[in-house]
């Protein structure tokens, strides 16, 4: 008989096996790495555009009340402080001067639905028309991240001239399709424009 060179069945299938388990230990290594880098880059996200949110708000409002050539404070008509908060629907509203000194401008923060939104005016408004704005945009990507709580309080500062306030603002937001992605982040800020 002659020497037969090649495989046998059995040694055929055992390669087989043993490739196969090769073949899935290196996929599912691969797909715990790409599941846990697409966590980590949704959790940056959700961070980032949170502290941009509160970052852009608070340096809006160091610049709440500004007028040139006063002593006192722009304030919204029917306001008490140059920053001002509705505690109902928590919302944020205040006035201030531009470089000219002569545009009033009108900015507006509050929650509508699950976001945050922002409308900046030209036009006079006050304490009852401040927080019901209509086409205003969204100050956090609406499409993947869902805004829980928005909560905004404050807290007056007096000396004895002057008051201010130092504001607190808390976003609480979470990715749309990813509940256990979540955040929750505060700041507060002082008033530059005292009364």
């Amino acid at each position: 008989m002659s020497n037969a060179k090649g495989f046998s069945l059995i040694e055929l299938l055992i390669s087989s096996a043993v490739g196969l388990l090769a073949i899935g230990i290196v996929g599912s290594v691969f797909l715990s790495g790409h599941n846990a880098a697409n966590k980590r880059s949704l959790e940056l996200m959700l961070q980032q555009d949170v502290n941009d949110a509160l970052r852009a708000i608070k340096e809006d409002i160091l610049r709440a009340g500004y007028v040139s050539g006063s002593s006192s404070s722009l304030k919204i008509s029917g306001a008490i402080e140059t920053v001002y908060i509705s505690p109902s629907n928590n919302c944020l509203a205040y006035t201030y001067q531009d470089k000219t000194g002569t545009q009033k401008y009108y900015s507006i923060y509050y929650k509508d639905g699950n976001k945050i939104v922002y409308k900046e005016l030209s036009s006079a408004i006050d304490t009852t028309t401040a927080c019901s704005v209509s086409y205003a945009n969204s100050l956090i990507y609406e499409k993947s991240i869902k805004v829980i709580d928005f909560n905004i309080s404050s807290e007056v500062v007096s000396s004895s001239s002057a008051a201010s306030q130092y504001i607190t603002m808390k976003i609480k937001a979470e990715v749309k399709n990813n509940t256990l992605i979540n955040t929750e982040k505060f700041t507060k800020v002082k008033v530059r424009n005292w009364q």
